[in-house]
């Protein structure tokens, strides 16, 4: 529909809205006229008339409720000509035949019919003066005829009040044409303000269609990254087991490093990917905010003490109700971004109690954060004083995942900094007496000697099938291994395999099969719950829900030698 016509569909809409008013008003003058004229001579005229008024009203009803029923209408110029013929034919009843029928002579009877026909136009002028030609049809006709009816009377006062009424009736065609420009203007002005909330819409699906796409190709990639990395972990933490050389270790450790630095991008991408698409799930618990604090502070204090910084602790004893992994991410990426940046400076961690909630502040004396910079330093990839990228100085996303951690932990994060001067972060969150879950922190510190176990490995990438069996065997593991749940359960079939002692498979296998269906597999080959382990390049949280469901435990790879051999000494342990 054209913008003419979509002007000409809300003119019409107006009209007929605001008309059963107007339609009320006429019959209750059909009675006033019928009651203050009861005597007159002509009042079986009169009678005539009022029923022509009453009928033709009764019409002019029907026309509106024949509007309202249309579903669609195409053709609104239709339906505002034909309002403004009825409101042309009301003129009419009420301007020529009232005026024919009664013909006043006396004052009072001229003065009433003046009130009564100029109050009726001054009336219409709200409802009728979104469409001119309608006004016009009902004005015209309606006070027209009596002001020529009182010009053509012979004393001056009466042709005065006829000059009158078309001087009135001029004034009120000028307020018409005002009020109906306010009227197109504020159609127009509604049309321009819904199409731009539709190009709002759409620009916002957009941005939403865009954002899935990234992280659709964050996922994607990251898997694709993730197999290579994988398996270079696991060949670096074999060839560790060999070196013996000082100046051959320094080396691995060097490779080493690179490939943790590369781990932690990898990571901090998808951790902004899964923020972003809303694939995080909240695992609240009650905890000791004390205890998870005291322990971060803990993990970083070498660090720090490298580079001259003093851990400064100074901490309530305070229960929260949250999830302690994301809110222990969300502290551990504050710390590490005032380690990173700062050195030879005091590093304050410290707790405050305020009507039931707790603030935790992380204040530092380094060198601080120019004022115009501080809703800069949320953003991806942006570091402040490091033009050249030096990856010691972080990568840029650590501050970006805090905050998109504080909007989906409702946890709101403030961030005060005097250049020069230090910069601190405080987060606030309620505090909570209910019962406390004790953090499993010091799981599976115990070390476990793995010489001797039997260890099924299960990876479409030979690659990382051949680095998974270097390092197990450098552990002194007996190591069988397959690409597919099919090869493996072929190879079980040909010899008579002692108990697994674990299973470690990839997720997604040959044939569309999953690790999840090979583990039950060999399960219920042995006919015992074995302890499994599933390394994956996929984040999922479908996925995950999925392994923790057939009591798998799960590593997002890329996996180093240590982190293995951790997971496995904790399976061990439990079996």
């Amino acid at each position: 529909m054209s913008e003419n016509k979509s002007i000409q569909l809300e003119q019409a809409k107006i009209l007929y809205k605001q008309s059963l008013i107007l339609f009320g008003t006429i019959l209750l003058l059909i009675f006033i006229v019928m009651f203050f004229f009861r005597g007159h001579q002509h009042y079986n005229l009169l009678i005539i008339w009022a029923f022509v008024v009453f009928i033709l009203t009764m019409a002019r009803v029907v026309l509106v409720k024949a509007f309202h029923r249309q579903l669609s209408i195409d053709n609104p110029r239709r339906w505002l000509n034909a309002f403004a013929g009825s409101a042309f034919l009301s003129g009419v009843t009420w301007g020529v035949m009232l005026v024919n029928v009664l013909q006043p002579s006396l004052n009072s009877e001229i003065l009433v019919i003046s009130f009564i026909l100029t109050g009726m136009v001054a009336g219409s002028l709200v409802p009728l003066s979104c469409y001119i030609p309608a006004f016009a049809a009902f004005a015209i006709p309606t006070l027209v005829p009596f002001s020529l009816y009182l010009l053509a009377q012979p004393d001056q006062a009466t042709n005065l009040s006829g000059m009158l009424v078309i001087l009135y009736l001029v004034a009120l065609m000028g307020f018409a044409v005002m009020v109906n420009r306010n009227i197109i203007d504020s159609i127009q002005l509604r049309f321009a303000n819904v199409d731009l909330l539709n190009d709002l819409q759409i620009q916002k699906e957009l941005a939403e269609k865009a954002n899935i796409d990234k992280s659709r190709f964050l996922a994607a990639t990251s898997h694709d990254l993730r197999q290579p990395l994988h398996a270079l972990d696991l060949y670096l933490g074999a060839l560790q087991l060999q070196l013996e050389k000082p100046s051959d270790t320094e080396l691995l450790d060097k490779a080493s490093a690179s490939s943790q630095a590369l781990s932690e991008l990898l990571n901090a991408l998808m951790d902004i990917s899964k923020l972003d698409s809303g694939a995080v799930q909240i695992n609240a618990k009650i905890f000791s905010l004390t205890q998870l604090l005291s322990t971060i502070c803990s993990e970083y204090e070498q660090q720090a003490k490298e580079k001259s910084i003093t851990i400064e602790v100074q901490l309530d004893e305070v229960t929260v109700n949250t999830d302690p992994v994301l809110l222990g991410r969300m502290l551990r990426n504050l710390i590490v971004n005032a380690v990173t940046h700062n050195k030879n400076c005091m590093l304050k961690v410290s707790t405050s109690l305020d009507n039931g909630n707790v603030q935790i502040d992380i204040k530092d004396s380094g060198q601080g954060i120019a004022v115009a910079e501080l809703e800069n330093i949320f953003s991806e990839f942006y570091q402040l004083n490091n033009p050249e990228r030096d990856r010691t100085k972080g990568l840029g996303l650590g501050l970006a995942i805090v905050k998109r951690l504080s909007l989906l932990l409702a946890i709101p994060v403030e961030v005060k900094s005097t250049l020069g001067r230090g910069t601190q972060f405080s987060l606030h969150l309620p505090i909570t007496s209910d019962e406390l879950i004790e953090l499993d922190i010091n799981a599976n510190s115990a070390v476990v000697d793995l010489a001797g176990l039997f260890i099924i490995v299960i990876d479409d990438e030979s690659a990382v099938r051949d680095a998974v069996k270097s390092l197990l065997r450098a552990w002194g593991c007996e190591v069988l291994l397959a690409s597919s749940q099919t090869e493996l359960m072929e190879i079980l079939k040909q010899d008579n395999y002692p108990l697994p002692d674990i299973i470690i498979s990839d997720y997604r296998l040959r044939d569309n099969k999953t690790g999840v269906e090979a583990i039950a597999a060999v399960r219920k080959y042995f006919k015992e719950m074995l302890p499994a382990l599933i390394i994956t390049g996929d984040s999922s949280s479908t996925i995950a829900i999925e392994i923790a469901a057939k009591k798998c435990r799960l590593l997002l790879k890329p996996v180093n030698s240590q982190t293995l051999r951790t997971e496995i000494e904790g399976l061990i342990s439990k079996a």
